[in-house]
């Protein structure tokens, strides 16, 4: 907890990652108010499920070239393009009735347009944190991070059933948009400089460190997406029930964050992290109860963050400075499709079979995402990742 209270003092950093985390808000709500609306408006899970794939897909395609133009035309025109085009998407998608294709492609349109926040503040943290404290800076921002998916569910879910399955859109356009601004205001004051790669577009694919780090993520962030459909199914689209549930899982990110987001993990510590993430779903999945599902929901998310946390450390320490904002990009990347790959796949299975079968879908891809490094490690160790853990 040391590092956390020593990081706090420097200053700049509450204010940054706070403006972040405000301007990322709307992922933590926006594939649950594409999701309500679209299912509103066509009564189909696997429709609103498509739709919101089309958005994972489009962020995960674009991701990597917009970070790319943080270094090549400047943070500013790209991060407020991005934001005021994503916003207008947005309100044409609250308001606009047209058939099922171009809902696909204004999901798309959404997602690509999602601005590169990411990749911006985790390319600015060396330059505003150098040396040992960059390890509880990231922590720190992994674990904040799921204050998104603790208030995000409940306020897509409470707005959607209240008032409208439109305003949490309008909603997620205004942050995006302020919250852009915002962050670029605070970051002002490090004189922010994103390098300009030097190598071909790409090339950090190659980077094994990259590779595990993507893989891992699109399996554990597979695994809650398809959760956050079988929670919505179980407990019913517009029940503010099922925003609490899942808010449940965030909680325990969180905690598991605060406690394990700064330590060093080796190769076992980070499956096990995953690990803990598939039993506590399965456990969701049996249980009676709603007492229960929350105990269940909140234990498989103590693992996400610390598990996310190391991913991104081990790809800051193997990846050049020129490289980086592109690597966080990709890295984004692979969540997204994991995302969207559990959306569409947990819709499909939603309409063809029932919500238990999605949560043991869920639970089986969170132990593949566990099993994901012990299978790099059989190739040779990865940079960044010791064969045990270390202490703090």
């Amino acid at each position: 907890m040391r590092a956390y209270v020593e990081l706090v003092r420097v200053p700049g950093v509450v204010n940054v990652t706070a403006s972040q985390l405000f301007a990322r808000l709307p992922l933590g709500m926006l594939s649950l108010a594409i999701l309500l609306h679209v299912q509103a408006r066509t009564g189909s899970y696997a429709i609103a499920g498509a739709v919101v794939a089309c958005t994972s897909i489009g962020e995960a395609l674009a991701m990597p070239m917009t970070a790319r133009l943080l270094g090549r035309i400047g943070m500013v025109p790209t991060l407020i393009t991005a934001a005021l085009i994503n916003g207008i998407s947005m309100l044409a998608l609250a308001f606009v009735h047209v058939p099922t294709a171009y809902l696909m492609v204004l999901g798309f349109l959404i997602g690509a347009s999602v601005p590169p926040l990411l990749p911006a503040v985790r390319a600015l943290y060396p330059q505003m944190v150098p040396g040992q404290g960059l390890r509880a800076l990231f922590a720190l921002d992994t674990t904040a991070q799921e204050l998104i998916w603790v208030v995000g569910p409940v306020a897509a879910t409470f707005l959607a059933s209240a008032i409208s399955t439109a305003i949490p859109l309008l909603f997620s356009a205004a942050v995006t948009v302020v919250g852009t601004l915002w962050f670029l205001l605070s970051a002002r004051q490090f004189r922010p400089t994103i390098v300009t790669s030097a190598v071909a577009f790409g090339k950090v694919l190659a980077n094994r460190a990259v590779i595990l780090a993507m893989a891992a993520s699109l399996a554990l962030v597979a695994s809650f997406t398809a959760l956050e459909v079988g929670v919505l199914a179980l407990f019913g689209n517009h029940n503010l029930t099922a925003g609490v549930a899942l808010a449940a899982t965030g909680v325990g990110s969180l905690i598991g964050g605060v406690f394990f987001g700064h330590r060093h993990l080796g190769v076992r510590g980070l499956a096990l992290s995953m690990a803990v993430v598939a039993a506590g779903t399965a456990l969701f999945g049996v249980v009676d109860g709603f007492a229960m599902q929350l105990v269940a929901l909140f234990a498989s998310g103590l693992g996400f963050a610390p598990a996310l946390a190391a991913l991104y450390v081990m790809v800051s320490n193997q990846i050049a400075d020129h490289s980086t904002a592109e690597a966080f990009g990709w890295l984004n990347s692979g969540a997204l499709v994991g995302g969207a790959l559990g959306t569409a796949l947990g819709g499909v299975i939603v309409d063809s079979y029932s919500p238990f079968a999605v949560i043991m879908v869920s639970a089986t891809l969170a132990l593949v995402a566990a099993c994901t490094p012990l299978i790099a490690r059989t190739a040779g160790p990865v940079g960044g990742l010791s064969r045990e853990p270390v202490g703090v």
